[in-house]
């Protein structure tokens, strides 16, 4: 597991001249991060937040009449959970080539307007097909946007800032559970209204805002720190400072194919790859599905939306608590396996254990599934250099693990209610992967972190200072490595 590079990448503090934030009060550092997450994460949360409802919401919309209007099948839902990831995995890793060519500023907000006029324009479905063919597209134009944003926030933080911020954000998909499920409740209410549908409304609305904040975010996102005009001088200096100690962050850097073909030939970006995989599945599959999961415990129509919000509260805590501890002791791994371990407890019971209440109180534990992939945001955002490599991994490590996706539509099958058992027998083992997985990466990190120290102690210092010298573009092929 790679550290901090002063502290556990094997460069030594011994190893620097000096500190690079020696000159800045502790006062200046303190207020240069706060001016940047108050520009940086509002923008990424509210965005991610409005993607993953839009994405969601269809689970809402089914036990609110859309599967009943347009008269789906079991297995025409689950198509339709599962079409949009198609899409989403295919575009991802190309996504991401674009952004480093046009700037985030210039291509996430219209990616967001994109996928929020396709998603109000689910009102004018009237037939399964035409379901399925809607969801793929949003699926594709959504692709970007999420190892974009990734890209966007590792480009602003350095590792020791990067755990909190990603769990910020990522715990806006436990309120996509818990706000979404209210909003559409709420939304629902205009059934009727201009003689459309309540579950149609959802879908009007929803898309409604979110292209609203794509438009919001032409004018208030930045690229870079070295771009952005709110920074002071001082401010600015502090920032791209701290990153450049961090990971041999250049200010700016060029378009490189050198970077980006590299990111195909790491054997590790195929093991993140599995690892997003066999934790995305569960993440999918119980936001996708909960409130039909919900209903069979025996809750109908508002009521099961509702009665799935409350669970989603936790996960929001949870997640927010794990990115503080992350980022205060570090240990990136156990915060990993033990996220992963609540999880699967809380299936076993699901799967053995009839009593409902006990059943309904089991979801409040599988929230804690949202740990895992916060936690592996940061993790792989941090062993991954440079910007060009950086960008392409995180495509291609979403693309891989989207394919989870696409499994997952297709986990808690109606004719599986009200127990679910084979559904939730799936994500246990779907857990067991992603905890191999996670080990093997861990130990490889291990084991390299350990063979730096001892290149550093044999008397090679030399050659590390001319190493740890470069900076962005002239890593090279180096790279992370």
């Amino acid at each position: 597991m790679s550290k901090p590079a002063s502290l556990k990448s094997g460069i030594s503090p011994k190893e620097h001249e000096h500190d690079p934030l020696a000159q800045f009060s502790q006062h200046e550092v303190q207020r240069a991060w706060r001016k940047v997450d108050l520009h940086i994460m509002p923008v990424a949360v509210l965005l991610y937040l409005a993607s993953y409802i839009d994405r969601a919401n269809i689970g809402n919309a089914r036990v609110l009449g859309l599967a009943s209007d347009l008269k789906l099948t079991s297995g025409q839902y689950n198509w339709a959970l599962s079409i949009f990831f198609f899409g989403y995995v295919a575009f991802e890793t190309p996504s991401n080539v674009i952004l480093r060519r046009v700037r985030p500023s210039k291509y996430i907000p219209p990616l967001t307007v994109v996928w929020g006029l396709i998603c109000a324009l689910f009102a004018v479905v009237h037939s399964p097909s035409g379901l399925l063919a809607i969801r793929f597209f949003l699926g594709l134009a959504e692709a970007g946007f999420l190892p974009g944003i990734i890209f966007w926030i590792g480009s602003w933080y350095p590792r020791r800032l990067q755990g909190r911020r990603y769990a910020v954000l990522y715990s806006s998909v436990s309120l996509t559970g818990a706000f979404g499920g209210l909003l559409a409740t709420a939304i629902h209410a205009l059934d009727g209204t201009h003689g459309i549908a309540g579950w149609r409304w959802i879908f009007i609305v929803e898309g409604v805002i979110t292209a609203g904040f794509g438009i919001i975010a032409f004018f208030v996102m930045d690229d870079y720190p070295i771009t952005a005009s709110w920074l002071t001088d001082r401010e600015r200096q502090i920032i791209l400072l701290e990153n450049e100690a961090d990971r041999a962050l250049l200010a700016e850097e060029p378009f490189d194919k050198k970077q980006i073909l590299s990111a195909f030939t790491d054997w590790r970006v195929y093991l993140w790859g599995l690892v997003y995989l066999a934790t995305y599945i569960p993440v999918y599959s119980v936001i996708l599905s909960l409130p039909s999961v919900v209903a069979g415990l025996g809750y109908k129509g508002v009521r099961a939306t509702l009665m799935a919000c409350p669970p989603y509260a936790v996960g929001f805590v949870v997640v927010l608590a794990s990115g503080y501890t992350v980022d205060k002791f570090g240990h990136r791994f156990l915060h990993y396996t033990a996220g992963i371990s609540v999880t699967v407890v809380a299936l076993i019971v699901l799967m053995t254990v009839e009593q409902l209440k006990a059943r309904y109180a089991m979801f409040f534990f599988v929230m804690f599934m949202f740990v895992p992939i916060s936690v592996i945001w940061a993790w792989l955002a941090g062993n991954v250099a440079g910007a060009n490599k950086r960008a392409v991994a995180t495509g291609l490590v979403f693309s891989l693990g989207n394919i989870g996706g696409a499994v997952a539509g297709q986990i808690y099958r109606l004719e599986w209610a009200p127990r679910y058992v084979q559904g939730h027998a799936v994500n246990v083992g779907c857990y067991v992967v992603a905890l191999a997985a996670g080990a093997a990466l861990w130990w490889s990190y291990r084991v390299d972190n350990r063979r730096r120290d001892a290149d550093a102690a044999d008397g090679e210092k030399a050659s590390f200072e001319e190493d740890h010298n470069m900076l962005g573009e002239k890593l090279g092929d180096l790279g992370d490595r």
